[in-house]
């Protein structure tokens, strides 16, 4: 029947806007009070001058925005389309002289106009305050107009997002639940590939790729971190085309849908299929990813897998079917778990992606680090060595590694990551990743580790430029005032001796830190500082701050303490679970078998050989008493490290 009705007729217009006009109307006021009334509430008064500027509009009540932004434009689809959903009012609205594409233009662009208009209103009420108060100091004009153009953009994403949906389903709550998954799916399908990937692939570098920008795979998570961070113009474009996708999809299938799919979960029966399945494999990669990081054994990931798919494949089922009467239906869950079978079976059978390991002609350079930087482009996250010797020492590292797989699998004593980042000379790139007990590699690790150019390209001292340093700060951590250095000689004389120390030290691979506990803090330009052990080991940088007066502040010495208690029983790390450290600490003090060490030598000799191991692998806990503020503090000794004259004590 050809269209006799135009296509915005005012009351068809009256009648979207008794549907959806509130939804526009607590969108404005929320914005309203989120934005334009704080900003009056901050300017107006008279210590405005004591606030600093704002980068952007999303500074202000950045929460409320980003809940209405994500949350508005979907229910507005949803209210907008349930005419679609309801059987009565879809036979109603489609009785009418009009084509459907003239309904489905009239409805998506007229809600769309009642999503902005809140928007704009907003822009213009903030733009008359800026004009009215001149704050051009705090943020500008076309901050404004930022704001206002990727608002509507992230509107028109979260608001096709649900007309698609709308389509595709026939019950409003669906809607909703399926539109968000949508949203969160490329971020959340990539999360869940990456993370299972790691789990059957030896040596895939999941922690690597999950790092590098999933937010954006998202709307939603890319909305979190406008706060901080401007749009790029290829995100704009980006969504400009997913918009425009999304109407041009949303007509299509709406012209092809049946009116008497109201009510069902899924339109299109070929979409049921494709539902039930993919959220049948998604829960199974969510049991598997669940029950490893809760358990880390074998046989809990296959449970989690089985467990997931098991429940994923019903409850799709349930959905879809309307009734919880499904469990007779296994047909097509027995032709899901051969199809995953083959696929994880598939996966475990790609050997030569877990032995690759670049030949040493194939190579450029080489990264080797035991942890994944946020941002591999930060001036302190390691740097590539591309010195042959040290490449090659990193490729035996990494040859050995997956030799030793199995042995990997097993508990360890001490837990390390290994990350291997190859430069390769034609363009490419070859990551892996791995956890190991670094006690099973202390040769290679050691001619890595003490190799200057690892040293220079993972010290952060190494890259910070001596001129930009602005002070040192060395904290004993037992009283509030540091040791601070400004004076520009002694900053580039102990900047010089310390790089001297660190490019000098051996690699040890005991983690256990005993000796000196004071930290030296580097500080260069504005908020930038860098932290630094200062390791009892340092004796050419101890000498020095000796000789310019500084040791005593700079170092606990046998002056600081009052005295000592040690005792030969070690703590549990359960322990500090039950009681306060105050309780531990009292019992320590008062056990009368315990040794008290006040003498100067004896007291001397503690604070050198004391360290900070895990509680319940240390023979002797000690109870450091200080003078300052009786201030009191647990470390440890270990066998190896203890005393002579404590060890004594105890037999």
């Amino acid at each position: 029947m050809q269209s006799k009705i135009s296509l915005f007729n005012k009351e068809m217009i009256l009648q979207v806007g008794r549907n959806i006009g509130w939804i526009s109307v607590i969108y404005f006021l929320v914005l309203f009070f989120a934005i334009p009334l704080r900003i009056l509430m901050i300017y107006s008064g008279e210590n405005y001058r004591d606030f600093m500027p704002v980068q952007r509009l999303f500074d202000f009540n950045f929460s409320i925005q980003f809940i209405m932004f994500i949350t508005v434009p979907v229910i507005m689809a949803i209210f907008l389309y349930r005419f679609l959903h309801v059987k009565q009012a879809a036979d109603l609205i489609h009785s009418l002289p009009l084509k459907r594409q003239h309904l489905f233009h009239f409805y998506t662009l007229t809600g769309f106009a009642f999503l902005i208009v809140p928007v704009i209103l907003v822009a213009l009420v903030t733009a008359i305050i800026h004009s009215v108060y001149d704050l051009n100091l705090y943020f500008q004009l076309e901050d404004i107009f930022r704001w206002t153009g990727i608002a509507i953009l992230f509107n028109a994403v979260l608001y096709m997002s649900g007309v698609f949906i709308a389509m595709v389903t026939g019950i409003s709550v669906v809607q909703g639940v399926l539109t968000y998954i949508m949203l969160l799916f490329p971020a959340g399908f990539t999360l869940l590939i990456i993370y299972n990937l790691g789990l059957m692939l030896y040596g895939f570098p999941s922690d690597y790729y999950q790092i590098r920008n999933i937010e954006y795979l998202s709307p939603i998570s890319h909305l979190t971190i406008l706060e901080g961070q401007a749009i790029s113009a290829k995100a704009v474009l980006l969504y400009t085309v997913f918009v425009i996708i999304s109407y041009v999809l949303s007509l299509l299938i709406y012209k092809k849908r049946n009116i008497e799919a109201a009510s069902e979960a899924i339109a299109f029966r070929a979409l049921k299929v494709v539902f039930k399945y993919g959220v049948a494999f998604c829960m199974m990669l969510l049991g598997g990813m669940y029950f490893d990081a809760m358990q880390n054994k074998f046989a809990w990931l296959i449970f989690g897998y089985a467990a997931g798919g098991i429940i994923g494949y019903f409850a799709a089922d349930m959905l879809l079917q309307k009734t919880w009467r499904v469990f007779g239906r296994v047909k097509g869950l027995g032709y899901f778990a051969v199809s995953m079978a083959v696929l994880v079976l598939t996966t475990q059978a790609f050997a030569p992606y877990e032995k690759k390991v670049p030949e040493l002609d194939e190579i450029k350079s080489v990264t080797y680090a035991n942890q994944v930087y946020m941002d591999p482009n930060d001036r302190f996250a390691p740097k590539p060595i591309s010195q042959q010797e040290n490449i090659e020492a990193v490729r035996k590292f990494h040859e050995s590694i997956i030799k030793n797989e199995k042995t990997n699998e097993i508990a360890m004593d001490s837990q390390e990551f290994a990350l291997f980042i190859y430069e390769l000379k034609n363009g490419d790139k070859l990551v892996r990743q791995y956890t190991i007990d670094r006690f099973d590699y202390e040769s290679q690790m050691r001619e890595i580790y003490e190799s200057l150019e690892y040293k220079h390209a993972h010290q952060p001292i190494f890259k910070m430029n001596t001129d930009e340093i602005t002070s040192i700060r060395i904290n004993k951590h037992i009283t509030e005032s540091p040791l601070t250095i400004t004076d520009e000689e002694k900053i580039n004389q102990a900047i010089e001796i310390l790089k001297n120390e660190i490019e000098q030290e051996p690699f040890s691979i005991d983690y256990y830190s005993k000796g000196n506990t004071s930290s030296i803090e580097i500080m260069s330009g504005i908020n930038n500082y860098e932290h630094i052990e200062l390791k009892h080991s340092y004796k050419s940088f101890l000498s020095w701050l000796e000789e310019n007066g500084m040791l005593k502040e700079a170092i606990v010495t046998p002056d600081d303490i009052d005295h000592i208690v040690v005792t030969n029983d070690s703590i549990e790390q359960e322990q500090f679970k039950e009681f306060h450290e105050e309780e531990i600490i009292n019992r320590i003090m008062n056990d009368e078998n315990a040794l008290k060490i006040s003498e100067h030598d004896q007291v001397l000799s503690a604070i050198k050989n004391a360290g900070y191991g895990l509680f319940n692998e240390e023979p002797y806990t000690a109870i450091f008493v200080y003078k300052t503020g009786s201030h009191k503090e647990i470390r440890t000794f270990s066998g190896k490290d203890v005393p002579a004259f404590i060890k004594e004590h105890f037999k």
